[in-house]
């Protein structure tokens, strides 16, 4: 199961905004050195909207908490984002083949159609969010008086 320790940013109509990531703590080895999947140089900020309620707690700006997600959902969410495209690239010349039609520069534009096509598809399959369940770590230490 993947799991990132994200503080609270705010809570707006029942949502809460996260930031994933703090600068202490990454993910993983190639995240903190920035390099590897590439979105710490992408995306500076990795911002996420989870519910802000689990049982009887809101979460609050300055939370902590660490978010989880199922590798497996992970996994299934980024077939859904990649074969559609890589499909239609390979369908789109294979039917002009089978048609009979591969004079020229048609299996290039087919190609091309099949992979615009299948990034159409992919784009409506994956607007479905993948579910991120999280566990409360705590709030932020709000100092007190001194008693000196």
């Amino acid at each position: 199961m993947g799991q990132v320790t994200a503080i609270v940013t705010g809570v707006v109509a029942g949502r809460a905004s996260v930031e994933c990531g703090e600068p202490t703590q990454s993910a993983c080895g190639a995240c903190a050195a920035g390099r590897g999947c590439g979105w710490q140089r992408s995306n500076p900020p990795r911002h996420l909207d989870i519910a802000a309620r689990q049982g009887l707690r809101e979460l609050q700006p300055g939370d902590r908490v660490e978010l989880h997600i199922d590798d497996s959902r992970l996994l299934w969410a980024a077939c859904r984002l990649y074969l559609p495209p890589l499909a239609g690239l390979l369908a789109g010349p294979a039917l002009l083949r089978i048609a009979g039609w591969e004079q020229g520069g048609l299996p290039l534009l087919a190609a091309a159609f099949g992979l615009v096509t299948g990034g159409l598809i992919a784009r409506r399959w994956t607007r479905e969010a993948v579910p991120v369940s999280y566990q409360w770590l705590g709030s932020p230490e709000i100092p007190g008086p001194s008693s000196s």
